[in-house]
């Protein structure tokens, strides 16, 4: 039975008389306060699962009807219960396999502490071997208010080379990582894309300077080392300890980079719906390029693990405008014409697509070519999105409305919020970015976080900063008009997620016939303080009615059987 069918039956077999008896559960949830962002019954207090989908949702008596003397019951003690989180922007392919490889700093209260995290890693592994910080961390959140130097990097790891990325700005190295690369050698290699700093003497600082692509290109040489299908399992576990059950991937990068994802799945170890899609791999030519990957794919595929969405982020190179912060972007008319050329060609055949566009004029150069499709082609089923959009106007906005277009908004802002504000005027940074006026105009939003080198992987820290709208360290804070309610931060992450993949009769709210991917919070998400969201994490993950997270914190049920759920984490 497919899954589409399957969810069918069900919600049908719901309506038929007698058929709440019929349905005895596995197991049910109780004595909760659970959103289930189903707009026609949004609260409830219990959930009964049987298999992988919800046979019952309501009060805790509704729900009772469906305990059979089989049934595990657990006792939510009034824990707030949600659809499992899907971040619809994370590069957590590429980012997760070198998650055990990498020291994380969004978190770090102080320079000291975060030195000593690196300190920490630098003891557990062989003094050849990098230590590394990529991305996701800014000063500002420093009590010291200021990066590292190379100085701190040698006194913090004197024996292993140090690699630390600042967002796609910059990366620093200490003097064993200056070494290990060669730079100060009479013939020092080439880095492609990679500018050495060098002082007076021709010496390396230990600054380099770069871009998205020479920066990944240089920590995939660093990070060689790492065990890449089990560093991307602990990542998908550690976002299952976040309410995480789902994903689409905009770019993971060449063929090989997605073998791991697909050795978990063939090996029955994917603890998440994992959706993913293809970016170029090359500059110019771009659509010839996609129609020969595209020669023997549907236009999309899902198999209820992992689910093919299109084309991603990159469509054509010339007309991306990286991680530019203000206006002035041009593309030349020659990148113009070819992502026609690419719109029109995805266009026919019907393929869904995410385009990168972080400033107003790259999204307004791709409306011009959206435009020009979508004279001959209705794009409203494709459920075509743009990405970032940081300093997007209501113009841009009401534009994609017309064309049927989504957003897909991240939380590049939270960390970039100071560098948007120095490089545009404040009617432009006060609003960035712009999702409540998308909102308005009725074009559909979905949530992602743009982990792991940009934003904080696991959702919670990317809702805050919708409904709080303050940076990181207060660097820079949205007019409060245009804040989100936590409803409408959730349904981004939720409801609104998986209809841009295309799995919205599946997942994203509670309701009959629906597979059970929910998450037990271990905090009242409506109610707790607005500052302490980024904190709030699960205590119980179930993916189609499995756990893949279970910290055994949730009681059975009085007088119910003995727990039995066997945590998946």
């Amino acid at each position: 039975m497919s899954r589409r069918y399957g969810s069918f039956v069900l919600a049908l077999a719901a309506l038929l008389p007698g058929a709440a008896y019929s349905q005895e559960a596995d197991l049910v949830l109780r004595n909760g306060a659970i959103l289930s962002m189903d707009p026609s019954a949004p609260r409830a207090s219990a959930v009964a699962i049987r298999g992988e989908r919800i046979v019952a949702i309501g009060d805790d008596s509704e729900v009772a009807r469906h305990v059979g003397t089989a049934t595990r019951q657990l006792d939510l003690q009034g824990r707030t219960v949600i659809p499992g989180l899907i971040d619809t922007h994370i590069h957590a392919i590429r980012g997760g396999q070198t998650y055990a490889f990498e020291t994380y700093w969004f978190d770090a209260p102080s320079l000291a502490d975060a030195l000593g995290r690196l300190e920490r890693d630098a003891a557990s592994r062989p003094t050849s071997d990098w230590v590394a910080v990529v991305g996701s961390w800014h000063p500002q959140q420093f009590q010291e208010r200021r990066p590292p130097t190379v100085a701190d990097l040698d006194r913090a790891v004197p024996n292993h080379p140090a690699y630390v990325q600042y967002l796609y700005d910059y990366a620093l190295l200490n003097t064993r990582g200056i070494a290990a690369l060669g730079l100060d050698n009479p013939q020092p290699p080439s880095l492609a894309g990679i500018i050495v700093e060098r002082d007076a003497h021709g010496r390396a600082t230990g600054k380099l300077l770069g871009g998205v692509g020479p920066f990944n290109a240089l920590f995939a040489r660093l990070s060689h080392t790492a065990d890449r299908q089990a560093g991307l399992l602990a990542f998908l576990r550690a976002m299952n300890a976040r309410g995480l059950t789902g994903f689409i991937d905009p770019s993971a990068g060449p063929p090989e980079a997605y073998e791991p994802l697909f050795a978990l799945r063939d090996r029955g170890q994917l603890p998440v719906r994992a959706g993913y899609r293809v970016s170029a791999m090359r500059a110019g030519g771009e659509a010839d390029w996609f129609r020969g990957v595209m020669a023997f794919r549907p236009p999309r595929h899902d198999d209820g693990e992992i689910a093919f969405l299109g084309l991603g982020e990159n469509l054509v190179t010339a007309m991306n405008d990286a991680v530019r912060m203000g206006p002035g972007f041009d593309p030349p008319a020659d990148a113009r014409q070819e992502l026609v050329r690419v719109a029109r060609f995805a266009a026919e055949r019907r393929i869904p697509l995410e385009i990168h566009a972080y400033t107003d004029d790259a999204a307004s150069a791709i409306l011009d070519a959206f435009e020009i499709v979508g004279q001959d082609h209705d794009l409203r089923p494709l459920r075509w999105s743009i990405a970032h959009l940081n300093t997007g106007s209501r113009r841009t906005l009401e534009r994609m409305a017309r064309l049927g277009l989504a957003y897909t908004v991240q939380m590049g802002p939270y960390f970039e919020g100071a560098a948007i504000r120095e490089a545009n005027a404040a009617q432009v940074s006060d609003i960035s970015p712009p999702v409540r006026i998308a909102l308005d105009l009725g074009v559909p939003v979905a949530g992602g976080t743009d982990s792991t080198r940009i934003g904080v992987a696991g959702v919670w820290q990317a809702i805050e900063y919708h409904v709080r709208g303050v940076a990181i360290g207060g660097s820079a804070e949205r007019r409060a008009d245009m804040l989100l309610s936590r409803e409408e931060a959730l349904a981004m992450y939720t409801r609104q997620a998986a209809w841009l993949a295309f799995d919205e009769t599946d997942r994203g709210q509670l309701a009959v016939g629906r597979l059970a991917d929910l998450a037990v919070l271990d905090q009242p998400y409506l109610t707790m303080p607005v500052d302490r969201i980024h904190t709030v994490r699960s205590v119980l993950t179930l993916l189609g009615g499995k756990p893949v997270h279970d910290t055994g914190a949730l009681p059975v049920a009085a007088g119910a059987p003995a727990r039995q759920l066997g945590a998946g984490d």
